[in-house]
């Protein structure tokens, strides 16, 4: 089993990590099983947030969640991880829905610590792209408390908020993301050129243009 790699961490931060979707238009698979380097992206992430500095981890299944658990329980048991699984009972409500099914079982957690929510589908992110992330945050405006990356005007993943935001978002009766809509003088645009923020997987092209960038495959997984 591979272990973390160190990066240079900031300030502990509560992660929330997004593993509920149905794949659709990949055929209907669980993306976040996709595997790389004998690796799942499952675990790639995890890994990942571990060395960035993550304290605790919420994983939010819903499809496939009897194989996506499994992997997680295996992860857990290998690697001592500190998750949490959050399934969530109506995926086909959207990912938002598993947003705040994520965030209430942060909130739970009585900690004052920062949410950062990532995405299970993203193969090129690393512990040095959520530090830069973090980085990003620390040093943000005083009245900012929500950030993103924007990469080419692109928005991308993940999202940061302060443990204050979250209790609002969850408050609100509104999504995340129609909190973060209606509150635009409340977000830090992290404005970078690190693309791994934008590049996720949705469909086999983008497969195909994953090995035309890095040269490796990623694998379908056998439900």
């Amino acid at each position: 089993m591979r272990r973390p790699l160190t990066a240079e961490v900031t300030q502990p931060f509560m992660a929330l990590l997004l593993a509920a979707g149905e794949g659709s238009r990949l055929g209907g698979v669980p993306k976040c099983l996709l595997r790389m380097c004998e690796q799942t992206l499952l675990e790639r992430q995890i890994f990942a947030l571990m060395a960035a500095g993550a304290s605790n981890i919420v994983v939010v299944t819903g499809f496939y969640f009897t194989n996506v658990e499994a992997e997680l329980t295996r992860i857990a048991d290998t690697s001592g991880a500190l998750l949490q699984i959050v399934r969530n009972p109506q995926p086909e409500q959207g990912q938002q829905s598993s947003v705040l099914l994520g965030l209430a079982a942060i909130a739970a957690h009585q900690t004052h610590l920062p949410v950062l929510i990532a995405l299970a589908d993203q193969p090129l992110m690393e512990a040095a792209d959520y530090c830069a992330c973090l980085h990003a945050f620390d040093k943000r405006p005083p009245e900012r408390s929500i950030l993103y990356p924007i990469v080419n005007q692109q928005r991308g993943n993940p999202v940061l908020l302060t443990h204050s935001v979250m209790q609002h978002v969850l408050e609100s009766g509104q999504t995340c993301r129609d909190y973060i809509h209606s509150h635009p003088d409340n977000v830090h645009r992290f404005i970078t050129a690190i693309d791994h923020f934008v590049f996720d997987i949705d469909t086999a092209s983008d497969l195909d243009r994953f090995h035309a960038r890095t040269g490796m495959t990623l694998s379908l997984p056998s439900q």
